[in-house]
Protein backbone atom coordinates (compact mmCIF):
# COMPACT_ATOMS: atom_id res chain seq x y z
CA UNK A 1 0.00 0.00 0.00
CA UNK A 2 1.25 4.91 -1.16
CA UNK A 3 2.19 8.28 -2.27
CA UNK A 4 3.88 10.24 -0.21
CA UNK A 5 4.87 12.23 -2.21
CA UNK A 6 3.67 9.49 -2.36
CA UNK A 7 4.12 5.73 -2.63
CA UNK A 8 2.02 3.46 -3.51
CA UNK A 9 1.63 0.83 -0.65
CA UNK A 10 0.35 4.51 -0.88
CA UNK A 11 0.93 7.85 0.02
CA UNK A 12 -0.38 11.36 -0.58
CA UNK A 13 1.37 14.03 -2.20
CA UNK A 14 -1.22 16.76 -1.22
CA UNK A 15 -1.99 18.03 2.49
CA UNK A 16 -5.47 17.86 3.13
CA UNK A 17 -7.34 19.26 5.83
CA UNK A 18 -8.52 16.63 8.20
CA UNK A 19 -12.41 16.54 8.20
CA UNK A 20 -13.43 15.29 11.75
CA UNK A 21 -17.81 15.10 11.56
CA UNK A 22 -19.40 15.77 14.54
CA UNK A 23 -19.44 12.10 15.40
CA UNK A 24 -15.70 12.35 15.82
CA UNK A 25 -14.95 10.57 12.43
CA UNK A 26 -10.86 10.05 12.36
CA UNK A 27 -10.80 10.02 16.27
CA UNK A 28 -10.33 6.98 18.54
CA UNK A 29 -12.36 6.56 21.77
CA UNK A 30 -9.06 5.22 23.28
CA UNK A 31 -5.73 5.96 23.09
CA UNK A 32 -4.81 2.63 21.70
CA UNK A 33 -7.32 0.23 20.58
CA UNK A 34 -7.41 -2.85 21.78
CA UNK A 35 -6.84 -5.50 18.58
CA UNK A 36 -6.60 -9.19 18.32
CA UNK A 37 -4.42 -11.34 20.48
CA UNK A 38 -3.07 -14.29 18.81
CA UNK A 39 -2.14 -17.77 20.44
CA UNK A 40 1.80 -17.24 19.20
CA UNK A 41 1.70 -13.63 21.11
CA UNK A 42 0.54 -11.76 17.89
CA UNK A 43 -1.70 -8.55 18.48
CA UNK A 44 -3.11 -6.08 16.57
CA UNK A 45 -3.89 -2.75 17.92
CA UNK A 46 -5.38 0.40 16.59
CA UNK A 47 -3.56 3.98 17.61
CA UNK A 48 -4.49 7.33 16.70
CA UNK A 49 -1.04 8.89 14.87
CA UNK A 50 -0.37 11.08 17.70
CA UNK A 51 0.17 8.62 19.85
CA UNK A 52 3.12 7.17 18.37
CA UNK A 53 6.17 7.73 20.50
CA UNK A 54 9.48 7.86 19.19
CA UNK A 55 10.33 4.09 19.55
CA UNK A 56 7.23 3.43 17.75
CA UNK A 57 8.54 5.67 14.48
CA UNK A 58 11.81 4.58 14.80
CA UNK A 59 10.76 0.42 14.13
CA UNK A 60 8.18 1.17 12.00
CA UNK A 61 10.79 3.06 9.87
CA UNK A 62 13.09 0.49 10.30
CA UNK A 63 10.88 -2.14 8.91
CA UNK A 64 9.91 0.12 6.29
CA UNK A 65 13.17 0.90 4.73
CA UNK A 66 13.72 -2.77 4.99
CA UNK A 67 11.31 -3.51 1.99
CA UNK A 68 11.23 -0.30 0.35
CA UNK A 69 13.51 1.63 -2.22
CA UNK A 70 13.59 5.03 -2.97
CA UNK A 71 12.18 6.23 0.69
CA UNK A 72 13.47 8.39 3.49
CA UNK A 73 12.72 9.69 7.26
CA UNK A 74 11.62 12.82 5.82
CA UNK A 75 9.07 11.05 3.39
CA UNK A 76 8.11 8.76 5.84
CA UNK A 77 7.35 11.28 8.65
CA UNK A 78 5.54 13.51 6.14
CA UNK A 79 3.84 10.73 5.27
CA UNK A 80 2.50 9.61 8.87
CA UNK A 81 1.62 13.13 9.48
CA UNK A 82 -1.43 13.16 6.33
CA UNK A 83 -2.78 10.02 8.32
CA UNK A 84 -5.78 8.84 10.95
CA UNK A 85 -4.28 6.14 12.46
CA UNK A 86 -2.45 3.28 12.21
CA UNK A 87 -3.34 -0.64 12.42
CA UNK A 88 0.15 -1.96 14.52
CA UNK A 89 1.14 -6.00 14.84
CA UNK A 90 3.47 -6.64 17.49
CA UNK A 91 5.01 -9.49 18.31
CA UNK A 92 7.02 -10.15 21.56
CA UNK A 93 7.34 -6.16 22.12
CA UNK A 94 8.53 -5.51 19.18
CA UNK A 95 6.23 -4.29 15.34
CA UNK A 96 6.55 -6.50 12.69
CA UNK A 97 3.92 -4.69 10.56
CA UNK A 98 1.89 -1.72 10.32
CA UNK A 99 -0.70 -0.15 7.70
CA UNK A 100 -1.59 3.78 8.03
CA UNK A 101 -4.83 4.88 6.88
CA UNK A 102 -7.08 8.51 6.69
CA UNK A 103 -10.78 8.28 6.10
CA UNK A 104 -12.16 11.87 3.90
CA UNK A 105 -15.29 12.42 2.19
CA UNK A 106 -16.05 13.76 -1.21
CA UNK A 107 -18.94 14.64 -2.93
CA UNK A 108 -19.48 12.92 -6.34
CA UNK A 109 -22.56 14.04 -8.56
CA UNK A 110 -25.32 13.99 -5.68
CA UNK A 111 -24.04 11.97 -3.88
CA UNK A 112 -21.13 12.34 -0.34
CA UNK A 113 -19.19 9.48 0.13
CA UNK A 114 -16.73 8.46 2.36
CA UNK A 115 -13.44 6.47 1.05
CA UNK A 116 -10.53 5.08 3.33
CA UNK A 117 -7.22 5.23 2.27
CA UNK A 118 -4.60 3.15 3.05
CA UNK A 119 -0.59 4.64 3.24
CA UNK A 120 2.65 2.85 3.92
CA UNK A 121 1.99 -0.65 4.83
CA UNK A 122 4.12 -3.60 5.17
CA UNK A 123 4.63 -6.86 7.26
CA UNK A 124 7.89 -8.79 7.85
CA UNK A 125 8.64 -10.90 5.50
CA UNK A 126 8.53 -14.02 7.93
CA UNK A 127 4.83 -13.56 8.66
CA UNK A 128 3.91 -12.96 4.84
CA UNK A 129 0.55 -15.50 4.40
CA UNK A 130 -0.54 -14.69 8.23
CA UNK A 131 -4.14 -12.44 8.30
CA UNK A 132 -2.82 -10.88 11.17
CA UNK A 133 -2.47 -7.45 9.63
CA UNK A 134 -5.53 -7.99 6.98
CA UNK A 135 -7.68 -8.62 10.08
CA UNK A 136 -7.03 -5.89 11.97
CA UNK A 137 -7.24 -3.85 8.37
CA UNK A 138 -10.64 -4.84 8.07
CA UNK A 139 -11.46 -4.28 11.89
CA UNK A 140 -10.41 -1.00 11.27
CA UNK A 141 -12.31 -0.30 8.13
CA UNK A 142 -15.62 -1.54 10.08
CA UNK A 143 -15.09 1.10 13.24
CA UNK A 144 -14.65 3.96 10.07
CA UNK A 145 -17.70 2.60 8.55
CA UNK A 146 -19.57 2.96 12.09
CA UNK A 147 -18.73 5.95 12.21
CA UNK A 148 -20.00 7.94 9.35
CA UNK A 149 -23.41 7.99 7.07
CA UNK A 150 -23.43 6.53 3.62
CA UNK A 151 -21.08 3.88 1.90
CA UNK A 152 -17.21 3.64 2.45
CA UNK A 153 -15.13 2.46 -0.05
CA UNK A 154 -11.32 1.60 0.25
CA UNK A 155 -9.33 3.98 -2.70
CA UNK A 156 -5.39 2.70 -2.48
CA UNK A 157 -2.55 3.21 -5.01
CA UNK A 158 -0.99 -0.13 -5.60
CA UNK A 159 2.56 -0.87 -6.65
CA UNK A 160 2.37 -4.36 -5.68
CA UNK A 161 0.98 -7.42 -6.65
CA UNK A 162 0.66 -8.84 -2.94
CA UNK A 163 -1.40 -5.90 -2.38
CA UNK A 164 -4.01 -5.73 -5.11
CA UNK A 165 -4.50 -9.98 -4.38
CA UNK A 166 -6.01 -8.48 -1.47
CA UNK A 167 -8.93 -7.42 -4.04
CA UNK A 168 -10.07 -10.49 -5.59
CA UNK A 169 -9.44 -12.41 -2.41
CA UNK A 170 -11.75 -10.56 -0.08
CA UNK A 171 -13.84 -8.28 -2.23
CA UNK A 172 -16.58 -9.61 -4.80
CA UNK A 173 -16.18 -6.89 -7.08
CA UNK A 174 -13.84 -3.93 -7.47
CA UNK A 175 -11.98 -1.99 -10.36
CA UNK A 176 -9.81 -2.66 -12.13
CA UNK A 177 -10.48 -6.13 -12.29
CA UNK A 178 -10.39 -9.37 -15.06
CA UNK A 179 -13.89 -9.51 -15.32
CA UNK A 180 -15.87 -6.23 -14.77
CA UNK A 181 -19.36 -7.16 -12.62
CA UNK A 182 -22.42 -4.91 -13.35
CA UNK A 183 -21.30 -2.06 -10.49
CA UNK A 184 -17.95 -1.50 -12.61
CA UNK A 185 -18.86 1.68 -13.89
CA UNK A 186 -19.98 3.39 -11.14
CA UNK A 187 -16.94 2.24 -8.91
CA UNK A 188 -14.61 3.60 -11.94
CA UNK A 189 -15.98 6.85 -11.96
CA UNK A 190 -15.90 7.31 -7.83
CA UNK A 191 -12.05 6.33 -8.72
CA UNK A 192 -11.61 8.21 -11.09
CA UNK A 193 -13.20 11.55 -9.04
CA UNK A 194 -11.24 10.68 -5.68
CA UNK A 195 -7.80 9.98 -7.80
CA UNK A 196 -7.91 13.04 -9.99
CA UNK A 197 -8.81 15.37 -6.91
CA UNK A 198 -5.74 13.61 -5.44
CA UNK A 199 -3.22 13.24 -7.81
CA UNK A 200 -4.44 15.64 -10.69
CA UNK A 201 -1.75 15.17 -13.62
CA UNK A 202 -0.33 12.35 -11.83
CA UNK A 203 -3.22 10.23 -12.71
CA UNK A 204 -4.19 8.78 -15.63
CA UNK A 205 -7.73 7.90 -16.21
CA UNK A 206 -7.28 5.87 -19.04
CA UNK A 207 -4.68 3.67 -17.58
CA UNK A 208 -5.54 3.95 -13.89
CA UNK A 209 -2.35 4.54 -13.19
CA UNK A 210 -0.78 7.28 -11.01
CA UNK A 211 2.69 8.51 -12.15
CA UNK A 212 4.67 10.77 -10.19
CA UNK A 213 7.93 10.11 -12.24
CA UNK A 214 10.72 9.87 -9.96
CA UNK A 215 9.97 7.26 -7.61
CA UNK A 216 8.07 8.22 -4.22
CA UNK A 217 8.99 4.86 -2.72
CA UNK A 218 9.09 1.19 -4.43
CA UNK A 219 8.97 -2.48 -3.32
CA UNK A 220 12.68 -3.63 -3.43
CA UNK A 221 13.21 -5.72 -6.07
CA UNK A 222 14.23 -8.84 -3.78
CA UNK A 223 11.15 -8.50 -2.47
CA UNK A 224 8.72 -7.87 -5.37
CA UNK A 225 8.70 -11.45 -7.19
CA UNK A 226 5.60 -10.37 -9.32
CA UNK A 227 7.30 -11.55 -13.24
CA UNK A 228 7.71 -15.23 -11.53
CA UNK A 229 4.21 -15.25 -9.41
CA UNK A 230 2.67 -14.25 -12.47
CA UNK A 231 3.67 -17.21 -14.02
CA UNK A 232 1.03 -19.49 -11.81
CA UNK A 233 -1.70 -16.67 -10.81
CA UNK A 234 -3.35 -14.83 -12.97
CA UNK A 235 -4.52 -12.08 -10.71
CA UNK A 236 -0.54 -11.28 -10.31
CA UNK A 237 -0.41 -11.55 -14.20
CA UNK A 238 -3.11 -9.38 -14.15
CA UNK A 239 -1.73 -6.47 -12.53
CA UNK A 240 1.44 -6.78 -14.02
CA UNK A 241 -0.34 -5.93 -17.79
CA UNK A 242 -2.11 -3.15 -15.72
CA UNK A 243 1.39 -1.75 -14.13
CA UNK A 244 3.98 -2.90 -16.22
CA UNK A 245 6.39 -0.30 -14.43
CA UNK A 246 5.43 -1.50 -11.32
CA UNK A 247 9.33 -1.74 -10.32
CA UNK A 248 10.08 2.67 -10.85
CA UNK A 249 7.45 3.24 -8.30
CA UNK A 250 4.52 4.04 -10.88
CA UNK A 251 1.00 2.86 -8.94
CA UNK A 252 -2.26 1.27 -10.10
CA UNK A 253 -5.26 3.23 -8.30
CA UNK A 254 -7.80 0.46 -7.68
CA UNK A 255 -11.44 0.68 -5.21
CA UNK A 256 -13.47 -1.22 -3.79
CA UNK A 257 -16.51 -0.53 -1.64
CA UNK A 258 -16.76 -1.91 2.35
CA UNK A 259 -19.47 -2.92 2.48
CA UNK A 260 -20.92 -6.42 4.16
CA UNK A 261 -22.10 -7.61 1.21
CA UNK A 262 -19.15 -7.32 -0.63
CA UNK A 263 -16.66 -8.90 1.28
CA UNK A 264 -15.78 -12.45 1.83
CA UNK A 265 -13.75 -14.77 3.93
CA UNK A 266 -12.81 -13.51 7.14
CA UNK A 267 -12.57 -9.92 5.61
CA UNK A 268 -16.23 -10.00 6.54
CA UNK A 269 -15.79 -11.64 10.11
CA UNK A 270 -13.54 -9.00 10.91
CA UNK A 271 -15.17 -6.14 9.39
CA UNK A 272 -17.91 -6.94 11.27
CA UNK A 273 -16.15 -6.78 14.35
CA UNK A 274 -15.29 -3.52 14.09
CA UNK A 275 -18.56 -2.25 13.18
CA UNK A 276 -19.72 -3.74 16.49
CA UNK A 277 -17.06 -1.35 17.90
CA UNK A 278 -17.84 1.70 16.54
CA UNK A 279 -19.55 4.77 17.89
Amino acid sequence: MRVRRTRGNQLEIYHYRQYVDERGLGRTKRLVKPGTQAADGVQSTITPIRNLDGRDREEMFSLHERYYDATTRDTFERDLSEKDAVVIIHHSGRIIGFSTYVVRQMKIGSETVHYLFSGDTVLHSARWGDPVLLRGFFRAAGEAKASIEGRLFWFCIIGGHRTFRILPNFFREFVPAIDNGPGSTDLLTIRDVIATARYGRFFDAVTGLVDFGPSQGHLRQEWADVAETASRNRFAAFFLRANPEYFRGVELACLAEFDTGNLKRYGAVSFAEGLGDGP
